[in-house]
């Protein structure tokens, strides 16, 4: 059940800016509100494409984290989020790096437009992420440093975005193959024994979803959130399962 607290400071958002406001309150108990948000009969995830790549992955994961997966920061997670995941001992459930030149190739050649996020979530053995739902704001205040009157537009709170947005498109693509004990979990389902280059999207404004590394092998993934060009493909393949091919 939605604290009227909550309740009261989510009827109110008009605008993008009301949405920031809300997400950095502590008092809002956003994690249980976008928990009732979610249509479980929507939650999907679906494999779109396949990218053939040669670049070195360990040279990646050799840079440092700017976030331990063992760590909390307010960089990855609202104030409620945050403070949920500090009362029960989680930590940030992976190390996320930033990206170079290569891994924006990727972005580009999926047809995502500018500005977009991206970074590199590697897992380490023994980590987990706790159960969450997206909201994906962290592309909104990254989408405000390029233009700041986006915090001026109306927010579409069915569809997670600015109004007359084009949709807010988030995927993984794995830089490695599966090894066994590794899960990722888009509730009620399990995504594993993914091939490097494959490419994962998933409906986020309804699919609860943690990642788990129970084995004894790095998990590294690409995390990218923006607009495509096109997005037809994309949701042409989640009735399908047409895979797309592409080479780097």
């Amino acid at each position: 059940m939605i604290d009227s607290y909550t309740q009261q400071q989510w009827d109110s958002i008009i605008t993008v800016k009301d949405l920031f406001r809300f997400l950095e309150d502590p008092k809002c108990d956003v994690m249980q509100l976008s928990d009732h948000l979610v249509d479980i009969n929507k939650s999907c995830f679906w494999k779109a494409a396949n990218i053939n790549f040669n670049f070195n992955v360990d040279e990646i994961l050799n840079a440092k984290p700017i976030i331990k997966h063992n760590e909390l920061s307010t960089h990855t997670m609202d104030a409620n989020e945050y403070k949920r995941h500090q009362q029960y001992g989680y930590g940030n459930g992976y190390d996320k790096i930033l990206p170079n030149k290569d891994t924006h190739e990727i972005a580009k050649i999926l047809g995502f437009e500018d500005p977009y996020t991206i970074t590199v979530n590697n897992q380490p053995p023994g980590a987990l992420m706790g159960r969450h739902v997206d909201f994906c704001s962290s592309f909104l205040y990254e989408y405000k440093d390029i233009d700041p009157n986006i915090i001026n537009l109306e927010f579409d709170k069915a569809l997670g975005k600015p109004k007359n947005f084009k949709n807010i498109i988030r995927c993984f693509v794995a830089l490695a193959d599966w090894q066994p004990g590794q899960v990722v979990n888009f509730e009620p389902n399990f995504w594993t024994q993914w091939k490097k280059g494959d490419v994962v999207f998933f409906d986020w404004q309804n699919t609860p979803h943690a990642t788990f590394n129970g084995g004894f092998h790095q998990r590294p993934f690409i995390k990218i959130t923006g607009t495509l060009k096109d997005d037809t493909w994309v949701m042409n393949a989640k009735d399908t399962n047409e895979i797309k091919q592409f080479s780097i």
